[in-house]
């Protein structure tokens, strides 16, 4: 069983007791909170280390291009 299949495994365990049970389980609110909290930190997180990549790249291709005029100047 992968790392992923065993979270969802559980879950579906979980859900099925619930129902066995006669009751389904609600989210506290403030548990729900916490959830779309971190949530949102996690998604600002990537899209920032996305852009400081891809502003670090950037700057490699320009200098690469740099440094490809200077070897063009010393050979003329």
């Amino acid at each position: 069983m992968g790392p992923r299949a065993r979270p969802a495994l559980l879950l579906l365990m979980l859900l099925q007791t619930a129902v066995l049970q006669g009751r389904l389980l609600h989210p506290s609110p403030s548990g729900t909170l916490v959830i779309g909290v971190i949530s949102g930190i996690a998604v600002f997180v990537i899209i920032l280390f996305i852009g400081i990549l891809f502003i670090i790249l950037r700057k490699r291709q320009t200098s690469r291009g740099v440094m490809g005029h200077y070897v063009l100047a010393e050979r003329e």
